[in-house]
């Protein structure tokens, strides 16, 4: 039986309690705020994870040698994604700092600060220079810089869902919050082919000067997407909220105490989901590679093409769960995973780059389309004004530190341990998969006319 999430305690007593009531009845913005909002919120997450992406591409191709030379290839790729899985560890740190803010000052002022934290730290990555100027200290500052880039990531896109959800429609909601979840896979196409385009460069000079170009392209996109927010005002649903005194000075407590048992299947919902998208665009890179021989460009090519059409999946699955309700999409998108995880081996196992793209795209596509298209506006409608950029941060960045940034660490090991082959790595997406559909079962639904039914 799922969750009554909607029957939970709130600070502002019983009348208020249902997320997606106390959306509804804050009022909508206007048609034009409401785009400006969406686009706002999108374009923090193009900027978000771009950045993000940047590191995990060069961690998979160029991190290892010129940040951590002498430890030896596998050693050095293990440094290289040691320091990705540290961003992850920073994302609950700063999600749950800037989602505190964000729920007690205002989602406007709070999604600024996050934009500029990680546009600074991008930036000074691609200025750092290598272990060969400065010895220990450039892995060092490589991490330093990567925990400051985690921490405004995290609660970047839980504050994108918190504002694109508030200023939509209800018949609507699903598909505007499934707007900055396809802006994920704009951010990571946008980097994946920039990437792809230097790496063209031989190898001396893309090591060289050719990996900092994408780092510091981020300034330009930064600027862009800062135009747009401060344009957006403030959602009306916060403000709403103030007004009637219903803004907490702790909400992360509040979250936690009254929606507890949501935020545990939210939880398993993301354990699910985010691993495989870190399997798909970090580790997978890596293995087709390295351990296989699939020609970089190639399976770069292949990845882009994947990305690229998760964005119009994510959309589509955004107004499917709009018209049969979040649950039936998300759980079928975990069961996929289930069924997926060992056949998804086999296509790069064949190292035909047509068939290596056909496993990048079913895994982002269909498994990430539909949970980053679904998720968010399901966690929206379940948490109040309140407390709604807590609730989703939570229940988000604590999975993404545990077993979305350690993924590509752990897969890695598990291929050294097993031989090189990949099946340890497909039995753990499984069971992973599996924990997303406990999660899921458990969590209510939020489509009116479904709960009405």
């Amino acid at each position: 039986m799922a969750i009554q999430s909607a029957r939970e305690s709130d600070p502002r007593g019983p009348d208020t309690t249902a997320g997606q009531s106390d959306i509804d009845r804050d009022g909508l913005d206007s048609r034009v705020q409401r785009r400006r909002a969406i686009l706002a919120s999108s374009v923090g997450t193009v900027i978000e994870w771009y950045d993000f992406t940047l590191y995990g591409l060069a961690s998979a191709l160029v991190f290892a040698p010129l940040f951590f030379p002498g430890a030896g290839d596998l050693a050095g790729l293990l440094g290289a994604f040691a320091g990705f899985a540290v961003g992850f560890g920073a994302r609950p740190i700063g999600g749950l700092i800037f989602a505190h803010y964000g729920d007690k000052l205002g989602r406007k002022p709070t999604l600024l600060v996050t934009l500029l934290f990680m546009g600074v730290a991008t930036t000074f990555i691609g200025l750092l220079p290598t272990a060969d100027s400065i010895g220990i200290w450039a892995p060092i500052l490589l991490i330093v810089l990567r925990i400051f880039q985690g921490m405004g990531s995290g609660a970047e896109f839980a504050g994108a869902i918190t504002m694109a959800s508030e200023s939509a429609d209800v018949k609507h909601r699903a598909f505007a919050a499934s707007f900055p979840g396809a802006s994920v896979y704009v951010g990571m196409a946008l980097a994946t082919t920039v990437f792809a385009v230097v790496s063209t460069l031989p190898i001396e000079q893309f090591q060289s000067w050719g990996w900092r170009i994408p780092f510091l392209a981020s300034v330009v996109i930064v600027a862009f997407a800062l135009y747009f927010r401060l344009r957006v005002k403030e959602t009306k649903a916060f403000e709403s909220a103030e007004e009637r005194g219903a803004v907490t000075s702790a909400p992360l407590a509040g979250a936690i105490r009254s929606h507890w048992r949501v935020i545990l299947c939210g939880m398993g919902l993301f354990a699910f989901a985010l691993p495989w998208v870190y399997v798909v665009q970090v580790f997978s890179l890596s293995y087709v590679t390295g351990t296989l021989s699939v020609n970089p460009t190639e399976a770069l090519i292949g990845l882009i093409v994947a990305e690229v059409l998760t964005i119009p999946t994510a959309l589509l699955f955004g107004r499917l769960a709009d018209r049969i309700g979040r649950k039936p999409v998300l759980m079928g998108a975990a069961i996929f995973g289930v069924l997926y995880a060992f056949p998804m081996f086999l296509l790069y196992d064949t190292e035909q780059s047509a068939l290596v793209a056909l496993g990048l795209i079913l895994g982002l596509a269909v498994i990430q389309g539909a949970t980053i298209g679904t998720s968010g506006a399901l966690l929206a409608e379940i948490f109040p004004t309140s407390m709604r950029w807590s609730g989703i941060a939570l229940s988000r960045e604590i999975p993404a530190a545990l077993v979305g940034g350690t993924v590509p660490l752990v897969a890695t090991a598990l291929v050294a341990a097993s031989g090189g082959a990949p099946w340890l790595v497909a039995a753990y997406l499984l069971v992973l998969s599996a924990i997303g559909i406990v999660g899921i079962a458990f969590l209510p639904e939020t489509l009116p006319r479904k709960q009405r039914g």
